[in-house]
């Protein structure tokens, strides 16, 4: 993964999480608009997941390469 990608899905899913959270604060639980932004929060988190996996699978996959 290149780190442009990373940087940049990475400050996607932090304004996701920020944005549906502040949202979720103002919102009434059981309405469609609830539902829906706890489902960004969960992609927001998800791809938040992601993106440190990828960047944690990389960075030991390049440290077993440069030590060899």
């Amino acid at each position: 993964m290149s780190p442009q990608i990373g940087r940049m899905a990475l400050s996607w899913a932090v304004f996701l999480v920020l944005a549906s959270g502040v949202l979720l604060l103002t919102l009434t639980p059981g309405t469609p608009e609830f539902v829906v932004t706890l489902f960004t929060l969960c992609l927001g988190l998800l791809l938040g997941l992601v993106v440190v996996v990828g960047v944690v699978i990389t960075r030991r996959r390049e440290k077993r390469e440069g030590g060899s």
